[in-house]
């Protein structure tokens, strides 16, 4: 329970006369991190299921597409690739991303995985395409739940000076 009065957006008071962290406290410290962590495993679980569900084939480039890249100023490859379908047919399709460490001849072949439900969802199987935002959003998350433990960690300690500042002055 809340005692009238004492209560603040940060803390609350309860009825022992013990300062706590407020429910709103309590979200402001820990949704952040728990999002973050949450949506990493969801695209890392994302882009599991689609790899183990994807077809692995060569794919030969047929035409390469140079673009600058608006924020670094790189140039970005976005090869369109000739492949063959599961029914026998040749299909062309672009990569899903563009990919800047790569520099794609026409003519030359890969190693692709094409989605086969869908003609025009292709990629290359390397580990950093597939699962790194995936990765680095939970590294983040999990940097975020370690500041939030140290914020914890003062918002506590913060709660106990006000109880024996309030002993102190009673």
């Amino acid at each position: 329970m809340t005692l009238p009065g004492k209560s603040t957006i940060f803390f609350r008071k309860t009825v022992g006369d013990i300062t706590v962290p407020s429910w709103q406290t309590k979200m402001l410290v820990w949704t952040m991190p728990l999002l973050f962590v949450l949506t990493g495993f969801v695209l890392l679980a994302s882009s599991f299921i689609w790899v183990n569900s994807a077809t692995k084939t060569a794919g030969t480039v047929v035409t390469v597409n140079e673009y600058t890249d608006s924020f670094s100023g790189n140039k970005i490859y976005l090869p369109t690739f000739s492949y063959t379908w599961t029914d026998g047919t040749q299909v062309q399709a672009n990569l899903t991303a563009p990919h800047p460490a790569l520099i794609f001849e026409i003519g030359d072949t890969h190693t692709i995985l094409f989605n086969p439900n869908r003609h025009e969802t292709i990629r290359l199987p390397d580990f950093a395409s597939h699962y790194m935002i995936g990765l680095v959003v939970v590294a983040i998350g999990v940097m975020f739940m370690v500041i939030s433990l140290m914020l914890w960690v003062a918002v506590k300690s913060i709660a106990r000076k006000q109880d024996k500042q309030l002993e102190a002055s009673s």
